[in-house]
């Protein structure tokens, strides 16, 4: 039997035109639209996933952490985070102390963290799991840590400095699996998020 849990990682205020984004859209037209847009929405939850799984528990993503709030942790050259985005995160929100509520011992009791893709909201607590198998996407991997990644939102600078994930080829990953499909706190997702966590996560059970 597989049991998914969403957990709440404290909260992000963004723009509606990075909600609604337009079919088709380059990422550069896109960050234009949500610099241009002036609403913003009600606060959303940072989600992370458990997946407690017959091969283990498996986390998907880590959610964000509450040094977004220290003055000069997010950069300030960038305008996505001065103008685009706002996240709330109390030290009791983050994924560490979450999962201790669960009586989960991170250190022993999670096989592997995946991470979807590593911006600040989905790999911002891995602070939490210095001693845990992670995995992700090479490719995105790879973005993250470049210039253009840092334009496009990434925090390289902020990830820990032992890490060294596990990387898997998404474009070489063909297999697909409806493990989840049928559960529906994943109804709401996009389907290239959806996707990159099926072949993510059948790889990380393959071993």
């Amino acid at each position: 039997m597989i049991k998914i849990t969403a957990i709440e990682t404290g909260k992000v205020i963004v723009k509606s035109a990075q909600v609604t984004g337009k079919t088709g859209q380059s990422p550069i037209g896109r960050k234009i639209d949500i610099f241009k847009d002036d609403h913003f929405v009600e606060p959303l939850p940072i989600l992370t996933f458990l997946i407690e799984h017959p091969e283990g528990n498996f986390l998907v993503d880590t959610g964000d952490n509450a040094r977004n709030s220290v003055p000069g942790y997010l950069p300030t050259w960038n305008p996505f985070f001065t103008k685009m985005v706002s996240v709330r995160v109390a030290p009791t929100e983050e994924i560490g102390y979450k999962l201790q509520l669960l009586d989960i011992n991170i250190a022993t009791d999670i096989e592997a963290v995946i991470i979807t893709h590593f911006h600040h909201d989905h790999a911002g607590g891995l602070d939490h799991f210095p001693h845990t198998r992670i995995i992700g996407s090479r490719e995105n991997y790879k973005e993250a840590r470049s210039f253009k990644g840092k334009v496009a939102g990434y925090l390289p600078q902020r990830m820990p400095i032992w890490l060294k994930p596990e990387l898997i080829d998404q474009k070489s990953c063909r297999r697909f699996s409806g493990i989840l499909s049928s559960n529906k706190r994943w109804k709401h997702f996009s389907g290239s998020y959806t996707r990159t966590l099926y072949r993510t996560f059948i790889r990380c059970c393959q071993g």
